[in-house]
């Protein structure tokens, strides 16, 4: 996950919205406090807050990440890799759910799901 560009919101609070990308995918994403610019690697996973309308889809349903409404709520279309700390992937992003998957879930299944917002994890 390749940060493409940096708008500041308010640089004096180091809050800003992060447009990453893989080359496929692309997502926005708030960051604070942000030290981040433009071509930066992002490492750790993407934090996915207020989940809603988690359901199991097909194994060979193919991952995507749709931007909704305001530029911060995403839908995404996913696989899960970790049961524990609810993470998931979407192509090379890694997003972590900030919520517990329901117990019908299992570790590989592909999962639909959206979030009011997309934080980088500092």
């Amino acid at each position: 996950m390749i940060v493409k560009q940096c708008e500041w919101i308010s640089k004096d609070a180091k809050e800003a919205m992060l447009t990453i990308s893989d080359g496929k995918m692309q997502c926005a994403a708030f960051s604070h406090p942000c030290y981040r610019s433009a071509g930066d690697v992002l490492l750790e996973p993407l934090l996915a807050v207020s989940i809603k309308n988690i359901a199991k889809m097909k194994s060979d349903s193919q991952p995507y990440i749709r931007c909704l409404r305001d530029g911060l709520a995403h839908e995404f279309l996913a696989e899960v890799t970790n049961l524990e700390k609810s993470l998931v992937v979407a192509g090379t992003f890694i997003i972590e759910l900030d919520d517990a998957l329901p117990g019908d879930i299992s570790l590989g299944d592909m999962i639909s799901f959206s979030c009011g917002r997309l934080d980088v994890i500092s």
